[in-house]
């Protein structure tokens, strides 16, 4: 399929050009390249959709799917704190207070662990509704947009595996960076191509339910809000074993597949 040989040349030799200028996670660019990086597939997807005459559906037409979507991540994140407890030591609030003025550490630390929460929850659906969302469109357009359209006759579940698959390993120069994973970026390849392909079938559910590409967007986006609070109360003993990126993440969307396999058959 040219359009992936298109996305992937170009995206991989983007991030080889960052590396080589000396980019990486945390430096000042890593924003700006990450969401040059996230609208590479977009571009490729919106050219080869016209020249191939497929419609991507970008309607404005919000419904009931629309709030799930904007939800799920939220609940994925809140539900994989208790699950990350045995996994990891608890931390409590000692990562904000290194960043707070002296007057708020006078507030109880449950009390300021709950304020952080909130405030990253609001601030995460508010980013996922607007900002985030027009970031993720870049990749919703080709992944849930035109690899959707060519490999749908195949049905939803073994779509749902390949768009996963290529989805995981074209994130894997930014993992390498330390994007995730930035303790252990080789396994993390893999752990992040797992996290895709989990993750894959509710981006589907939402793009089809939803009936627009903005409906699987809001649902990256957000999740890209809000995903960072479930490492927040941890200490990072390994990256495989704490928050949504990690096993308790894993299992949450395995769960979560399983409740779709009842709604969606094997084809």
């Amino acid at each position: 399929m040219k359009a992936l040989y298109w996305t992937f040349g170009l995206s991989w030799s983007l991030a080889l050009l960052f590396w080589l200028w000396g980019g990486g996670v945390g430096t000042p660019a890593y924003i700006a390249f990450s969401a040059a990086y996230m609208w590479v597939p977009g571009l490729v997807a919106l050219y080869f959709s016209r020249k191939e005459g497929l419609r991507l559906p970008l309607a404005l037409k919000p419904n009931r799917h629309w709030l799930f979507a904007w939800l799920f991540p939220v609940g994925l994140t809140l539900f994989s704190i208790p699950l990350t407890l045995p996994l990891a030591p608890w931390r409590g609030a000692e990562a904000l207070k290194a960043t707070l003025p002296k007057e708020a550490l006078a507030i109880p630390e449950g009390a300021l662990l709950w304020m952080a929460f909130l405030g990253g929850i609001l601030g995460g659906l508010l980013a996922g509704a607007t900002v985030n969302l027009l970031f993720a469109l870049g990749e919703e357009l080709m992944w849930r947009g035109y690899l959707w359209a060519r490999l749908k006759p195949k049905g939803f579940w073994p779509a749902s595996l390949e768009i996963g698959l290529v989805w995981g390993l074209w994130h894997a120069p930014l993992v390498l960076m330390g994007h995730n994973y930035p303790n252990t970026p080789i396994l993390g390849v893999g752990a992040m191509t797992l996290f895709t392909l989990l993750l894959t079938p509710a981006l589907l559910y939402v793009r089809e339910k939803g009936g627009s590409l903005l409906a699987p967007a809001l649902l990256h986006g957000t999740l890209n809000g809000v995903a960072g609070l479930s490492l927040l109360p941890f200490e990072r003993t390994h990256d495989l074993l704490v928050g949504v990126l990690g096993l308790p993440g894993f299992f949450l969307l395995a769960l979560f597949n399983l409740w779709l396999r009842r709604r969606v058959p094997l084809s």
